[in-house]
């Protein structure tokens, strides 16, 4: 656990504290496609395993933090938008 939480001050420190409400097994759509953050790579970006196994495989993807990705919360809810629709994010 301690490595996970070590992954997510890295994403913080590299990206900035607005990604300090990002959670290991947060639910996002990357791309329109959904996922679950599993972990953060050395590049400060998200691994993230997509649901559709059938499309993607079991392997996780290497995704930007603010390319065409929402955040969800535990009630589903999105809490930011970098897609093109919604661009709320990192104060714009």
């Amino acid at each position: 656990m301690a490595k996970l939480h070590k992954a997510i001050e890295t994403l913080v420190r590299c990206r900035g504290e607005y990604f300090s409400f990002v959670k290991i097994g947060m639910m996002v759509e990357v791309y329109g496609d959904l996922g679950t953050i599993v972990g953060v790579n050395d590049s400060a970006n998200l691994d993230v395993v997509f649901t559709n196994q059938l499309k993607h495989g079991k392997h996780k993807y290497n995704c930007h933090p603010t390319c065409e990705i929402k955040y969800f919360d535990a009630e589903d809810e999105v809490i930011a938008d970098y897609s093109d629709k919604g661009k709320i994010g990192g104060g714009q």
